[in-house]
């Protein structure tokens, strides 16, 4: 059963450098967008894997939501910047 705890090490690990990296930039949008569905993937997983309560199941799915509503957060701001800049 170490397969799936691998896989989902190498998600995070990427998912986490990703974020820094776009934090780096600024974008911190962009950067909750890369590691809060890595971090929901790995609860579900976690849930799975380990303990079988539906606690680890509602909180990777929250994760998850909260990773596409910063993803859609990222790609409305990013909209609206570039609108402001077209306008001028």
């Amino acid at each position: 059963m170490w397969i799936p705890v691998a896989v989902t090490t190498v998600l995070f690990v990427l998912a986490s450098v990703s974020a820094i990296f776009q934090a780096s930039k600024g974008q911190w949008w962009t950067a909750a967008a890369h590691f809060l569905p890595s971090l929901g993937v790995a609860a579900m997983l976690g849930g799975m894997e380990w303990q079988h309560t539906p606690l680890f199941w509602l909180a990777g799915i929250m994760f998850v939501v909260a990773g596409f509503g910063a993803e859609a957060m990222a790609y409305w701001r990013t909209r609206t910047a570039g609108r402001g800049q077209v306008d001028q």
